[in-house]
């Protein structure tokens, strides 16, 4: 199978969101031209309990890894990805049922383009899809440019990438715990390569409390570790 679009997915104890995830992901407008790729983190078998019902579709590709961080799970889905894009989806956020075919419709298009992303809900409610999200709150957004990166972080939580990148800039930087994809977005822009901002709204940004960047143990550190990447890339 020509798979159009690779989906990198990070499971660590996600049994609250896991089921209503795969749900989402089946009700995609291409579900059977991508790959889907759940790449399980978790010492244990509690999610796997959850996914092996799915596993009867071939594009849902399961593969235990071991503890790491989400970055290492993600390097590791891009070895085993076999779609020219990419994107990351984790459990926690929703998609509009056509987003992935908006995004890999729009890089197919757009040859010159590195990466797309559009605008997101933000909602405090877990497990809410797109259709049933009535928040006015919006995750700002702006055009893909090195000045506007610094400022603020637009791509956010469903970007959709070319592979190759990674083949001229790297892959995602594993020191970092909260904010390697913040980095590997300037990592494409600094090199020359171009993001390209959709006006689609292409799903739902879950503000979960206890997510690694948003756990009020994590916090401090999350917000050091942004500043220090901007600095980086202001310089």
């Amino acid at each position: 199978m020509n798979y159009r679009i690779s989906v990198l997915t990070s499971i660590y104890k996600s049994s609250e969101f896991l089921f209503d995830f795969l749900l989402d992901a089946k009700r995609q407008s291409i579900f059977n031209q991508i790959e889907f790729l759940l790449l399980d983190a978790n010492e244990d078998d509690a999610d796997y309990k959850i996914i092996e019902p799915f596993l009867f579709h071939k594009n849902f590709k399961y593969k235990k890894i071991g503890k790491c961080n989400v970055y290492e799970a993600w390097n590791i889905g891009i070895e085993l990805s076999s779609a020219p894009i990419l994107t990351n989806w984790n459990t926690d956020d929703r998609r509009s049922y056509n987003s992935l075919d908006t995004q890999t419709s729009y890089l197919e298009q757009n040859t010159d383009v590195d990466m797309c992303y559009g605008n997101l809900k933000i909602s405090n409610n877990p497990n809410e899809i797109f259709e049933h999200c009535n928040s006015n709150k919006y995750w700002p957004c702006y055009e893909g440019t090195l000045e506007n990166q610094l400022k603020h972080n637009s791509p956010h939580c469903l970007p959709a990438w070319r592979k190759d990148v990674h083949e001229k800039f790297g892959k995602f930087n594993t020191n970092y715990f909260c904010a390697a994809d913040y980095d590997m977005w300037f990592r494409i822009l600094q090199g020359g390569g171009k993001l390209k901002y959709i006006r689609d709204i292409v799903g739902v940004y879950y503000e979960n409390p206890i997510s690694i960047s948003r756990n009020p143990t994590n916090l401090t550190k999350a917000i050091k570790e942004i500043e220090k990447i901007r600095k980086v890339y202001s310089l």
